[in-house]
């Protein structure tokens, strides 16, 4: 599980930076780039403290950053 979501976090990441970059999709290079602000303004505001919190549970730093990105990701798809 800890694995598949750094895939999720990645792929999106990548589609993202394609729609942005990419001449053929004119729309949609807003939408890329709204969806990485978004992402770094929830991983601060929602991932930091859910990484603080598993670690202090005694979680390893993998597995505490594969919760909070997972955390992230489920609001971001949610949201969306």
């Amino acid at each position: 599980m800890k694995y598949g979501i750094f895939l999720v976090v990645f792929l999106a990441n990548i589609t993202a930076i394609f729609c942005i970059l990419n001449p053929w999709f004119k729309g949609w290079e807003t939408q890329g780039i709204v969806f990485l602000v978004l992402e770094a303004a929830f991983l601060l505001l929602i991932g930091v403290p859910v990484f603080v919190h598993h670690r202090r549970k005694g979680l390893t730093a993998r597995d505490a950053l594969a919760a909070s990105l997972d955390s992230v990701m489920s609001f971001l798809s949610g949201w969306v």
